[in-house]
């Protein structure tokens, strides 16, 4: 090899070491599955298909969303662990994480071990509403006219964290209310529009039907934060009642066979997508608060999650909620 060929090759080699290649340059090199622990038509269905939209614009690659809701988000989850690779992600709530294993005695996955989290994307906005049919105005109200009437109005909720959240508020104040079980999302808001049940502790998106006909109100918003989509109502802590707080935090998952520096790629995209304008109106019209996308975000509202169940899991037995 003559010198200047040399002196070429050392200077290639330098070129390399200096600017390495990542090994996920080419990713995604086919189309990404999305396992999402919803049903169709959801609002966190719909948040994970926003979201699969935009990533699939970033990527030049489409973002397949693929439904498997049920048994508390485990049907779902145990799919993802099950046939995960790197080009597979999970879209769920926190309560996967935190509320599954308080319910189920032997999951076919371990939560902390199995589940990477990737990146907050909002947090599903969470409401206590009352009908009409009653002279209540505010939560001191509700407390009063329940306790007055012990064991004669009747409660629903969407699943999981809003009911165990209500019923240990129930406990805390001493109050008897009837809760009724739906197996349909439509009904139960129906049902507080014709005054069959007096409270609805759920997602804005199905409990604000009976309230926009003028048949049920707004006490609360049960998040932490206020509502992008309602602005003047407060949180219940705002109004004095933080025990009626809890989050309804969404997120992606990656497996354990996704690298750090994959995982940290696909957190900065989703960050992205929270800060784009259109994704964002289509997500607080949908109900939801947009977070800020990243991974730090979402384990620290794990961590809190856990911490208020624990203070509900002292209150109540979750597995019988009432």
């Amino acid at each position: 090899m003559s010198p200047n060929a040399a002196a070429w090759l050392l200077a290639f080699v330098c070129l390399v070491l200096a600017f390495p290649v990542s090994a996920h340059a080419g990713w995604p090199e086919h189309p990404v599955k999305l396992i999402v622990t919803f049903p169709p038509g959801s609002a966190n269905d719909a948040a994970a298909r926003i979201f699969a939209d935009g990533l699939s614009k970033k990527w030049g690659k489409p973002v397949v969303v693929e439904d498997r809701p049920g048994a508390e988000g485990t049907i779902g989850v145990g799919a993802f662990v099950a046939s995960q690779d790197d080009h597979t992600l999970l879209y769920t709530v926190a309560g996967s994480v935190t509320v599954a294993p308080l319910l189920i005695d032997h999951l076919t996955y371990d939560v902390d071990r199995d589940l990477v989290p990737v990146a907050a994307t909002t947090a599903i906005v969470l409401t206590l509403a009352v009908t009409n049919d009653l002279p209540i105005r505010s939560i001191p109200d509700l407390i009063n006219v329940v306790r007055s009437n012990p064991g004669t109005y009747a409660w629903a909720s969407g699943p999981s964290l809003p009911r165990y959240v209500f019923a240990a508020f129930l406990k805390r104040n001493d109050l008897v209310m009837n809760f009724v079980s739906y197996r349909d999302a439509s009904q139960p808001q129906a049902d507080l529009g014709e005054g069959r049940i007096q409270v609805l502790v759920t997602s804005l998106a199905a409990s604000s039907s009976p309230v926009q006909s003028g048949k049920a109100h707004f006490l609360a918003v049960i998040n932490p934060t206020r509502a992008a989509a309602l602005p003047e109502l407060q949180t219940a802590r705002e109004l004095g009642h933080p025990e009626l707080e809890i989050d309804g935090l969404a997120g992606f998952f990656a497996g354990t066979v996704m690298s750090t520096e994959l995982r940290n790629r696909i957190a900065a995209d989703v960050a992205a997508v929270c800060q784009e304008p259109e994704a964002r109106r289509k997500l607080e019209a949908a109900g939801h608060n947009v977070l800020g996308g990243t991974t730090g975000e979402l384990k620290a509202g794990i961590a809190q999650q856990r911490a208020w169940l624990n203070e509900v899991t002292r209150i109540i037995d979750v597995k019988n909620a009432q």
